[in-house]
């Protein structure tokens, strides 16, 4: 069983994996970085004794272990899951990786192909050609015949699923990936449902305000779409750092991103407050109880200010 993020770089990770393995895969109930009841008595259940989990940080992970066993594959910000078989993350021993599609690659020695490219385009946006893995991106432009708006807009499509709440369409999605680029960018589901991510978050980019160089949103929607919209408001204004607090009617979420700034405090004193936190030097996703996020968000201007 292959458990991956939701994300394009999750969606890619996992596809590059059942390439090798030919199994399953799934994925945790949007937004949680973490496994649930629910989710940890299916995966105990399911009758898989191999767990390859990739590009999630979950802290709570090491349960697998109590029934499976368990290989993790990732980049982001994490401590050593020692009940794991394999905990392959570069972060551990001082490296930074873009995507988890290159993790997998170097891991496995795979070929650089458009899987790797969508993963990095995925995780850094128009930025990743400051990067010295955009010679990837590059190639698979070449090879493809295709430009960079056009995978792109392949990112923003395989990303549509998990923001409209569409938990299986991720996990179609993976093999929907492994077709192709032209069968992703023909999925009229995806059309349908990144026309409708794309509304929204331009309501929601409009209405930011610079407090003190840093921009700034309090927003309320039920979409999964507080990463998006903070990339926007980065990626549009160079050096900026983002803050976005997202009110859904069940929780408090709260992204930062930052362009200039070591975020990775707060996701320790996220997690000293109880409340489930990740990401990475560049980005932190928060999420707290209803009615919280106000209170931790000066936390986080401690930091960023």
């Amino acid at each position: 069983m292959i458990v991956h993020h939701w994300d394009t770089d999750g969606i890619c990770s996992a596809a590059m994996m059942i390439k090798m393995h030919d199994d399953e895969n799934w994925t945790p109930k949007i937004g949680n970085y973490y496994l649930d009841d629910d989710d940890l008595k299916y995966l105990s259940t399911c009758g898989h004794d191999e767990i390859i989990v990739v590009d999630i940080n979950m802290e709570n992970v090491h349960e697998i272990c109590k029934f499976a066993s368990l290989r993790i594959y990732d980049h982001h910000i994490s401590q050593p899951i020692n009940c794991a078989k394999e905990h392959y993350n570069p972060y551990l021993w001082g490296e930074k990786f873009p995507s988890a599609t290159t993790v997998i690659m170097k891991r496995f020695c795979m070929e650089a192909n458009y899987l790797v490219a969508l993963g990095i385009i995925g995780d850094n946006g128009p930025r990743c050609m400051e990067l010295d893995e955009y010679e990837i991106v590059k190639r698979v432009m070449e090879k493809e015949n295709v430009s960079f708006d056009y995978l792109e807009n392949v990112v923003q499509l395989l990303d549509s699923s998990y923001r409209v709440g569409d938990r299986r369409g991720v996990i179609e999605n993976v093999h929907l990936a492994l077709q192709g680029l032209e069968d992703i960018a023909n999925e009229n589901r995806l059309i349908r449902s990144a026309d409708i991510v794309e509304k929204e978050v331009n309501k929601w980019v409009e209405k930011a305000n610079f407090i003190n160089n840093i921009l700034m949103l309090r927003m309320q929607s039920n979409m999964n779409i507080i990463s998006l919209v903070a990339r926007r408001l980065v990626w549009g204004n160079v050096g900026q750092t983002a803050v976005v607090l997202n009110e859904k009617d069940d929780k408090d979420e709260l992204y930062v991103r930052s362009t200039e700034k070591d975020l990775s405090i707060i996701i320790s004193r996220a997690k000293k407050f109880g409340y489930n936190a990740g990401g990475k030097r560049e980005v932190v996703g928060v999420v707290l109880p209803k009615g919280e996020g106000e209170k931790f968000m000066k936390h986080v201007l401690e930091v960023i200010m």
